[in-house]
């Protein structure tokens, strides 16, 4: 299954209101892959509190805009 990095800036660090979506990363063959990409797009907004990426593992495979489903891995 395919991985893919995904998020955003959100409205406060309760994390639950996004208000500005990034452009999703992927897919990934691997969890290895999406990791390091999620950890290059973390460390690039460290000092931004509101911003938060997470992994997400498509249930299935996609049309290649994205993840179709899936469940949060890091992040």
């Amino acid at each position: 299954m395919p991985f893919y990095v995904a998020g955003g800036m959100y409205e406060d660090t309760t994390f639950l209101d996004l208000i500005r979506e990034d452009p999703t990363s992927g897919p990934f063959a691997t969890y290895d892959e999406a990791l390091d990409e999620w950890s290059a797009r973390s460390r690039a907004t460290i000092d931004v509190a509101t911003v938060r990426f997470w992994i997400v593992e498509a249930d299935e495979p996609t049309d290649g805009r994205g993840p179709a489903t899936g469940s949060s891995g890091a992040g």
